[in-house]
């Protein structure tokens, strides 16, 4: 078998090598030896096969079985090989996974996936410039997840949640995840308090290092469960893991009650022994580091960055598992968005936000009014607030930290040193980011998720309807940016009490009502109807003026002759002499087509586009000139219920550059 793998690997080197020679590169070594970022030494880290031109490193060669180019863990191994680059300050610009079947190809400094490789004379004017600050994350971030061996963690992801499944006693998919989470969320507990002590249950008076333990467990058996189970709930309810969110609730990761649902002890004991995570080098793997450990240069400093796996290791790591195990059929009509849709959406809104609004705080002139601080320390705190009233796991959230981290620790912001940069950073995660969702199974993952992230989890609300809820309520015209992915089509909206209170005018909200578009004399009270028109309405009001709104909806909200009167609503009539838009809540900035295969991994094939909207500040705005594109491939494939790269690449990349590249002054 080791023999059959390895003729196979040299075919596929050899038949890479021959393609790179076709498009002119000259210099294709193999074995080649990557750059060590620590300096010490411990990387030791080599590329099957690279394209190099007059010395610049190009292209990274990966090869794999039948089926790899379309699993992260081989795709992003690549990534962060080609992250390390050949020396300081140059990263390889492209990746090159083939395995016999399938190319997965990525552009470094875009972080996206393209369609073709650049022949060597034509790289120069295919790659961006990368900015100094870009490359030095680039290879930071690459020797972290490199000294992680984050395919490791991934397939220990995989084969725990296998064994909560099929011998833990724990179903269906969904809840095995959850329990999943609870052992994840004990480790980190366990690395920031070692000596913790339990105060409660059956195991009150011994330190917890001690009960979670797989050797504990594999002695004690049921005792050891019981013990587990009654410092779940104590640890749950501890005060450092309660977080007061931006209504004023309080509340835990997860629900105050939720027990620990696993009772095989053997499956415990594994669990705990496979979270032990280690390095290369075998040194323990930390899940939670505060950014405080990670200042400064001491010998300390030096050594928890040489040994930290960066924040975006277990989230990437979390959601890759999750992506693959989420059932969206369990109750709820619910569908993970790709994170193809979600980086564009983000991308391009972020695009529009000016780094003033990133900085700006609640106490400044402008945002004063908006916030009204009672205090000194509310007036310090972010203004800018992103959010997802209908969050699921959390990926829109999750997308937004990226763009805001991207932006945040960019080295153009001379006026901010480092700590400066990262002590924002850490109040934007507490206070900027928000999500919402009726779902408690899905408020519990996204917990997990933005704590996986190192994002604090206080803004992660449960609702029983987000059109209604009073608490999202209190948070009427404070959002800067919302991104989201409402349900839709998957049955209608026939809440009285929610229709009713969407025909409050005085609130701003009106489709309640149905009308003929251009005749509002005759509107008529909504029964039931698809939310997505709801949620238009309701997100546009809990923007501030000026902020953004960017949705996916279905096409027929579009198109249909029956939606006329929503199109209208949104961006007003249009006169027949001046050819302008009249009326209106907003500006229309850019609409999207997807393709049907967008949400096939999902299990729906429901024709989708995402629109994005900016909220009037004042009633004559006039709208602009629409940017319109069509995605036909967003990077994927459905085959069975694999996902397979398309090798027509991701469209959606080239949307998100063709609308940067557009008008400057889009404010």
């Amino acid at each position: 078998m080791a023999t059959k793998k390895k003729n196979l690997t040299d075919a596929l080197r050899e038949a890479a090598r021959e393609k790179l020679s076709q498009l002119g590169y000259k210099q294709v070594q193999a074995d080649f030896a990557l750059f060590d970022p620590l300096g010490d030494g411990s990387m030791a880290a080599t590329a099957e096969l690279v394209a190099l031109d007059d010395k610049e490193p190009v292209i990274l060669f990966a090869s794999g079985e039948p089926g790899d180019a379309s699993r992260p863990p081989v795709q992003d191994d690549a990534k962060f090989k080609a992250g390390l680059g050949a020396a300081k300050g140059k990263p390889f610009r492209f990746v090159w996974v083939w395995d016999g079947e399938n190319d997965f190809i990525f552009d470094v400094e875009k972080d996206a996936q393209v369609s073709a490789l650049p022949a060597r004379d034509e790289w120069k004017s295919v790659a961006r410039p990368i900015s100094d600050s870009r490359t030095r994350l680039v290879q930071e971030v690459s020797a972290e997840y490199h000294r992680g061996d984050f395919r490791t963690i991934q397939r220990k992801f995989d084969e725990l949640h296998g064994a909560i499944y099929s011998r833990g006693g724990v179903k269906p998919t969904n809840a095995a995840i959850d329990e999943l989470g609870k052992l994840l969320f004990l480790k980190v507990h366990l690395e920031k308090a070692p000596t913790y002590v339990l105060k409660t249950g059956v195991g009150k008076g011994k330190k917890f290092a001690d009960v979670y333990s797989a050797e504990h467990v594999r002695a004690h058996k049921k005792d050891a469960v019981i013990q587990l189970k009654d410092a779940f709930r104590e640890i749950n309810n501890l005060p450092q893991y309660k977080a007061t969110d931006i209504t004023g609730e309080e509340h835990t990761i997860f629900s105050y009650d939720e027990p620990l649902r696993l009772e095989n002890p053997d499956v415990l004991a594994l669990a705990i022994e496979a979270l032990e995570l280690r390095d290369r080098e075998g040194k323990p793997i930390r899940l939670s580091i505060p950014d405080r450990e990670l200042l400064g240069n001491g010998a300390k400093a030096r050594e928890m960055r040489a040994h930290l796996i960066h924040e975006d290791l277990l989230g990437w790591a979390f959601d890759v598992f999750l992506r693959g195990k989420y059932a969206s059929d369990e109750g709820l009509a619910t569908y993970l968005t790709p994170s193809q849709v979600v980086e564009c959406m983000a991308r391009m809104a972020f695009h529009d936000i000016p780094d003033a609004d990133l900085w700006a705080r609640r106490g400044d002139d402008g945002q004063r009014e908006r916030w009204k601080p009672q205090s000194d320390a509310e007036a310090a705190l972010p203004a800018f607030l992103c959010g997802d009233i209908c969050c699921g796991t959390g990926r829109f959230p999750v997308g937004a930290l990226r763009e805001v981290k991207r932006r945040i620790l960019d080295d153009k912001h001379v006026g901010h040193s480092d700590d400066d940069k990262l002590r924002w950073l850490s109040q934007m995660k507490r206070y900027s980011l928000f999500g919402a969702d009726q779902a408690a199974g899905s408020i519990q993952k996204a917990r997990i998720n933005m704590l996986l992230y190192g994002e604090d989890h206080g803004q992660l609300l449960k609702v029983d309807d987000s059109l209604t809820d009073p608490h999202l309520d209190r948070l009427i015209g404070k959002f800067d940016l919302i991104l989201t992915n409402p349900p839709f089509g998957a049955g209608s909206y026939e809440d009285p009490r929610g229709l009713a209170r969407m025909r409050d005018g005085a609130a701003g909200l009106e489709l309640g009502w149905s009308w003929t578009a251009g005749d509002r004399s005759k509107r008529k009270a909504l029964e039931k109807t698809d939310p997505a028109a709801l949620f238009i309405d309701r997100n546009l009001q809990l923007l501030k003026p000026g902020g953004r709104l960017l949705i996916v909806v279905p096409d027929g909200l579009l198109c249909n002759s029956g939606d006329a009167y929503v199109r209208e609503y949104i961006m007003g009539a249009k006169d027949d002499e001046t050819g302008e838009f009249l009326g209106g809540k907003a500006i229309v900035r850019a609409v999207v087509g997807l393709p049907e295969r967008a949400f096939s991994l999902a299990g729906t094939d429901a024709k989708t586009s995402f629109i994005y909207l900016q909220k009037k500040r004042h009633a004559a705005e006039k709208q602009q000139a629409i940017f319109f594109a069509a995605a036909e491939h967003v990077g994927y494939l459905k085959r069975g219920k694999n996902e397979l790269p398309d090798p027509m690449g991701n469209d959606l990349v080239e949307i998100a550059s063709q609308y940067a590249a557009g008008p400057k002054d889009v404010r």
